[in-house]
């Protein structure tokens, strides 16, 4: 039972960590997955050719729309987006 216990909680850990990611283009990181609606997603860098995504709550200012992919959106985020 601790087991399932465990697993539960790794799973949901990584689904929070994985809610938004971007890929690499020439040039820098797109958006490949989009965060949900009053989130936005700040593309990362890695190195080699890799970008991973961290999903950030937005303010009650800002406007974070669901399944926004675009350049706009990725800019909001504040990280690498010279891949569009």
């Amino acid at each position: 039972m601790k087991g399932y216990a465990i697993i539960f909680l790794i799973q949901a850990l990584t689904a929070g960590v994985l809610a938004c990611d971007c890929d690499y283009h020439p040039g820098g990181c797109t958006i490949s997955k989009a965060p949900p609606a009053g989130w936005k997603c700040k593309c990362r860098y890695k190195g080699a050719w890799t970008c991973d995504g961290l999903q950030i709550q937005c303010d009650a200012t800002e406007s974070c729309p669901v399944n926004c992919f675009s350049r706009a959106c990725c800019l909001e985020g504040g990280g690498d987006c010279g891949g569009y």
